[in-house]
């Protein structure tokens, strides 16, 4: 399994200030047409009551081990509003970012049902759901170590990805486009490369996500103004330009629509989060 992930230049240890812990894992090579990573997300003693989780364009599947739904497997969005989650300390969520087109074939469910929404997936994933709860909850609930629960995911979504057709490649090429360009890339631009229209390209890439091109864009470039606040930048004007706002005030609406935060809050939240290998270049949060 490839479970190495390079610790950037920039990122810095605070994990003694920390009151958050984060952390993701590669999914095995054959698996990255469906999984962009294995994550876990703790808080620790001193952390607020609340967590404001930074939109990743993604749907999730996660474990909380701790609190009213410990145990349970939940599909969770993708988010274009803020998602605050109650947390205690001592509370370990367990998850699988799936890739934005990916979460339909995956879980055999409309991701427009997933919007914006948190759902139980034996509600919401008929017989998909009930085995997923069923395997990877065991998997979680055997190994307490994330390298251990990587290992264990890759030896279920590998038997699983035989079912598995690929995600459409238009839909694939645009999110490859978009984070590789931090939401800079014009759609005009992608479709132009891909001999299709603007119409076209929106079509397919709202089928498969449950989001609009410009959406998707949204979030890299808050991704994007995270990764500033993670390499030390601490002057939110000089943010918004190098994340591609049109001024701080941009930044600003941007950041309270997507978390419910201020900037400033949004830098403080992402410094007393301690990371552990993540990598900014697939589709996810810091």
């Amino acid at each position: 399994m490839n479970a190495a992930v390079n610790r950037k230049k920039g990122d810095h240890d605070n994990s003694r200030d920390a009151t958050f812990r984060y952390a993701e894992r590669l999914p095995h090579p054959s698996l990255t047409p469906w999984i962009a990573a294995y994550w876990e997300f703790s808080a620790q003693v001193g952390a607020p009551p609340v967590h404001n989780v930074p939109p990743d364009g993604c749907t999730s599947l996660l474990i909380p081990t701790g609190g009213t739904h410990a145990g349970m497997l939940l599909y969770s969005g993708p988010w274009l509003i803020p998602l605050v989650v109650p947390v205690s300390p001592g509370h370990r969520f367990v998850g699988v970012r799936l890739r934005p087109g990916a979460a339909g074939i995956v879980l055999d469910v409309p991701v427009a049902q997933l919007r914006d929404a948190t759902v139980p997936a034996a509600l919401a994933g008929g017989a998909v759901g009930l085995v997923m709860q069923r395997e990877l909850a065991a998997c979680v609930a055997t190994d307490t170590d994330l390298d251990a629960n990587a290992r264990a995911f890759d030896a279920f979504w590998m038997r699983e990805s035989r079912r598995f057709v690929r995600p459409d490649p238009l839909v694939s090429a645009v999110v490859d486009a978009l984070v590789a360009s931090h939401g800079e890339r014009l759609v005009s631009e992608i479709a132009r490369a891909h001999g299709c229209t603007e119409r076209t390209l929106l079509r397919r890439f709202r089928g498969a996500t449950a989001m609009a091109p410009k959406q998707f864009a949204r979030v890299r470039r808050l991704l994007a103004a995270a990764w500033h606040v993670v390499d030390g930048i601490d002057q939110w004007g000089r943010i918004a330009a190098e994340a591609g706002y049109a001024d701080h005030a941009h930044l600003h609406h941007e950041v309270k629509g997507l978390l419910g935060l201020r900037p400033e809050e949004f830098g403080a939240h992402i410094r007393r989060t301690a990371r552990d290998q993540v990598n900014r270049r697939i589709p996810g949060a810091p």
